[in-house]
């Protein structure tokens, strides 16, 4: 089967909403799902100088922080003359993040004695993953591994920033990264409306994402977590939090690599993207 960039843009939209139903369903609106959650969030912690470190990297988060980057993801798209790219970065980040909003307003949390007001998706999550999302749109083929890298590293550091500040729970996290990966499946759309030069099988696709986004999204993922436990992260506790930090902060890496692969999947697969010179 040949595939396009728009069937990798379909399934992270399918897979990325129904990523974010079934945590708001399963986590958000039970009682059980409320508890674990909180539990999480206070499993692990750090030393107050990693502490610091982490809150100043939140705090880069601003409304000019989106300008700046984002600018900077239209002017390159724009001087290798990738129009469609620089939109897609556009309608990824503002999407998201509008989005985002959105949800955090108007989703219903019951309450069950752990607090009654939704934070669910992560703001600060989901701007810096759609940020490095566009990032990764709008470079050259060449750089798409190494940003595939600081992409997932950088999503990742974002998480579990939030959840060992206490700023969100798990939850959020998890839920911001499913509708970065719903709009990175809407910009693949947009990616590909350029003139049909390739469309690679699926067995070439697969092997291609591996070794090109996968692994280095997975490197950048535990990249992440190796600063961290460096950093002095230790169980808060009971002994068994270990395990429940571990998992989740784990889970964190591995969704957040798997939007970075699957969007390079999809730039792979895109129209008008073809080996050699413009790309």
């Amino acid at each position: 089967m040949q595939v396009r960039s728009r069937h990798v843009g379909a399934s992270m939209i399918l897979l990325g909403g129904s990523g974010l139903v079934a945590v708001v369903v399963a986590v958000v609106w039970t009682h059980l799902g409320q508890r674990a959650d909180e539990r999480s969030r206070w499993s692990v912690g750090v030393p107050w100088r990693t502490s610091r470190l982490l809150t100043e990297w939140l705090g880069l988060v601003s409304v000019e922080f989106i300008a700046i980057v984002l600018a900077l993801a239209v002017g390159i798209a724009l001087l290798r003359r990738r129009v469609e790219r620089a939109a897609g970065a556009i309608v990824l980040v503002i999407g998201a993040n509008v989005s985002t909003q959105i949800l955090k307003a108007v989703i219903p949390r019951p309450y069950y004695g752990i607090g009654s007001q939704n934070t669910l998706p992560s703001g600060h999550v989901t701007v810096v993953t759609s940020l490095v999302l566009a990032a990764l749109l709008v470079v050259s083929w060449r750089l798409r591994s190494l940003v595939a890298l600081l992409a997932a590293g950088a999503a990742t550091l974002t998480g579990a920033a939030t959840i060992l500040q206490r700023w969100h729970r798990p939850s959020d996290v998890i839920a911001a990264l499913g509708v970065c990966a719903i709009w990175a499946g809407v910009a693949l759309f947009i990616a590909d409306r350029g003139p049909v030069q390739h469309s690679r099988p699926r067995a070439e696709l697969t092997r291609r994402t591996v070794r090109l986004y996968a692994l280095p999204a997975l490197m950048g993922a535990l990249l992440a977590g190796v600063f961290l436990v460096a950093a002095g992260m230790v169980t808060q506790g009971e002994a068994g939090n270990l395990l429940v930090g571990g998992f989740v902060l784990s889970t964190i890496g591995v969704v957040a690599a798997g939007v970075v692969a699957f969007t390079g999947a999809g730039l792979e697969a895109a129209a008008g993207d073809p080996v050699g010179a413009g790309r």
